[in-house]
């Protein structure tokens, strides 16, 4: 690909510039405050003589657009080889309800309209009543609303005529992992930086599937080209690198990785969890996904495995410390 419009600049969506720059794809980020233009940067590579030979890479250029108008979105993908649709919502299944369906419809269209492909991150939430490991052939399984949500937008995206791939990830961490949507961080590492007690809105002791957000943009990046080679409409359902460590490992790691005295995390009964969601939303929302946190949640390697990076989840940590 030679160009590509990335929709939204949070952990995802940043990942994905920053590697598409570095590979010398000309990238155009579009969100709805337009943003500050950044600054283009020097990247340094080995050659063969051992050496390091550095290289300028342009920066993207940053739009101003509101991704659920059309003509917006159309103007912004004039040109694009490929969409990658990364702007979300406040984490409220209300809020889902009312801004996605729109938005990834008007998304769709546009891919559809300019004859483009688009890739969308996806969760694991249309899938969390299962009782055996999540698959790229796993039928639907939501347990909440805003599972029910995920599998409305996946199936709209398998109905609707533009070509597009959904790329299914664990909880995020790594560089860009921001605090408020990534569990881990916000959960573990920070609190342990800080000196204090990892707690969980979960058991510690079962699995739980993690992807590092390099990973995920990187399997949305290979996704993007193996949708060069489908049939116009085709929908592909992918999984980006994931592993399955335990959140009680995830601790020890971190407290290793700083040195600090290891203390077993708090791990919040889902009672505790629900009785807290009574006055904090964030915490209701969380609860109602009981089945990923305080039950296995197992993700397994699919198409993209071996074709992408895949990198240790305990770098992912580290990045983020």
């Amino acid at each position: 690909m030679t160009t590509a419009l990335i929709i939204g600049n949070g952990q995802i969506g940043a990942e994905i510039a920053t590697q598409l720059t570095h590979a010398g794809t000309t990238v155009r980020i579009a969100t709805r405050s337009g943003g500050v233009p950044a600054a283009a940067h020097s990247h340094s590579t080995p050659t063969e003589g051992g050496a390091a030979a550095t290289t300028t890479v342009a920066a993207p250029t940053r739009l101003k657009a509101d991704a659920s108008d059309r003509e917006q979105l159309i103007e912004a993908a004039r040109g694009a080889d490929v969409i990658f649709a990364c702007a979300h919502a406040a984490y409220d299944s209300r809020v889902w309800e009312r801004v996605l369906p729109a938005l990834d419809a008007a998304v769709l269209d546009t891919a559809a309209k300019l004859d483009i492909p688009v890739v969308f991150p996806e969760s694991v939430y249309a899938f969390a009543g299962l009782n055996r490991p999540i698959t790229e052939d796993s039928p639907f399984a939501p347990v909440e609303d805003k599972g029910r949500i995920r599998q409305r937008l996946l199936e709209a995206r398998a109905a609707h005529p533009a070509t597009s791939a959904s790329v299914i990830a664990g909880d995020l961490l790594g560089r860009t992992a921001e605090p408020k949507t990534s569990v881990v961080r916000m959960c573990i590492t920070e609190p342990i930086a800080h000196g204090r007690r990892a707690f969980l809105p979960a058991r510690a002791d079962v699995a739980h599937g993690i992807t590092v957000i390099a990973d995920l943009a990187a399997a949305m990046i290979r996704a993007a080209e193996l949708l060069a080679d489908v049939a116009a409409g085709t929908h592909r359902l992918l999984i980006a690198p994931s592993s399955n460590p335990t959140l009680s490992e995830i601790a020890e790691f971190t407290h290793s990785e700083l040195g600090s005295r290891a203390k077993r995390p708090l791990a919040l009964p889902h009672w505790v969890i629900r009785t807290i969601g009574l006055f904090d939303r964030s915490m209701y929302e969380v609860g109602q996904l009981g089945p990923i946190w305080y039950e296995p949640c197992v993700i397994e390697p699919g198409t993209l495995a071996g074709s992408v990076p895949t990198t240790d989840w305990r770098d992912g940590v580290r990045q983020m410390l």
